[in-house]
């Protein structure tokens, strides 16, 4: 991969509360729980269509992620409202076992679900969406506490700053993202969109260690072939 360059200010500044870097279902739930506690919020995707995206599994619910869904539910999440509204088909599953056990699970409409987010997004007040890509975290040293750090703001790829009191990262799993289909190596996020390598690079400038996570997802094949 080739060196990445310094991206420049372009001089424009907006002042806001919270930035939320990537709109997957961590970063939906959590600028949707900012801007309802009254906090001017932002939120970050490198593309509108792919809030909310499902890559791969299009479940929600099941016996362990539904005890997820079930305490975003109570806490005034998205999630579950968006999935009654956007499933296929759904199965209580371990019915042959005790209630304890019993889960709901609903298979989604990966594509109404991302638009009826969207929706959401959209029309929730203290709430903005920006197509951009988050390329740097702006910061300061603390003078309270040795070695401590202060997010002031963030810098798209584009060179615009949002200053702001806090920035939380949902970007799953598109930290300098690589995909490998057999023996081949593309260096992109799932579906193909960009991994986010500026912003790991800021991360580690800013003194925080990298790790490699791995997920798989096997092929899927027509059984009658």
């Amino acid at each position: 991969m080739s060196e990445l360059v310094t991206i420049k200010e372009n001089g424009i500044r907006e002042k806001v509360d919270v930035c939320v870097v990537g709109a997957g279902h961590a970063g939906c739930e959590a600028a949707l729980a900012c801007a309802r506690l009254g906090l001017n919020t932002v939120i970050f995707t490198v593309s509108v269509d792919s809030i909310a995206l499902m890559p791969c599994n299009p479940n929600i619910g099941g016996s362990s992620k539904g005890h997820l869904v079930r305490e975003l539910d109570a806490l005034g999440g998205e999630m579950g409202k968006v999935i009654d509204q956007t499933f296929i088909q759904s199965k209580m599953l371990n019915v042959s076992k005790g209630p304890a056990v019993h889960s709901l699970r609903a298979q989604a409409d990966k594509a109404e679900y991302t638009r009826t987010m969207r929706k959401v997004l959209e029309n929730q007040e203290n709430l903005t969406i920006k197509q951009a890509e988050v390329c740097e975290l702006l910061w300061e040293e603390s003078d309270e506490k040795e070695n401590m750090k202060i997010i002031t703001g963030v810098k798209t790829f584009t060179g615009t700053v949002y200053e702001c009191k806090a920035a939380i990262l949902c970007t799953g799993t598109y930290l300098r993202a690589r995909c490998l289909c057999g023996e081949a190596i593309t260096y992109t996020g799932p579906n193909g969109l960009q991994a986010a390598n500026y912003l790991t690079k800021s991360l580690k400038n800013m003194g925080i260690e990298m790790r490699r996570f791995k997920t798989g997802t096997p092929a899927r094949m027509d059984g009658t072939t």
